[in-house]
């Protein structure tokens, strides 16, 4: 698996684990329990301009971190979850960076839990 992949899971998980994971929005701080909400328009605009290897340091820790593993049971990827990140017309969005190899694969907006 690549180093680069595990050093960055391991270094953000520990970070993400360390803080409270309850605010909305992207950027989260300790001092700031609300991050900041991006429309669907500002989203896509600061997506379509954000490098693989930047998008940590643009939208901040996530509030979920999930494992994807293969049918072998290995870890593939990540998944980072940031919860009501997306203002939408029919409301709130989660956001999801599906995270390969160090790489960022794609980006799922869905209904907030």
């Amino acid at each position: 698996m690549n180093q680069k992949f595990i050093k960055s899971v391991l270094a953000v998980g520990l970070i993400a684990l360390s803080m409270q994971a309850n605010a909305a929005g992207f950027n989260k701080f300790n001092n700031n329990d609300n991050g900041k909400v991006l429309s669907s328009t500002q989203f896509y605009q600061v997506l379509a301009t954000t490098k693989s290897d930047q998008f940590a340091t643009k939208f901040g820790f996530p509030d979920q971190m999930k494992t994807l593993k293969n049918a072998a049971g290995e870890t593939e990827g990540v998944v980072w979850v940031y919860r009501d990140a997306v203002q939408k017309a029919d409301g709130m969005q989660d956001a999801s960076f599906v995270i390969i190899n160090g790489e960022m694969k794609y980006v799922t907006l869905s209904k907030a839990v």
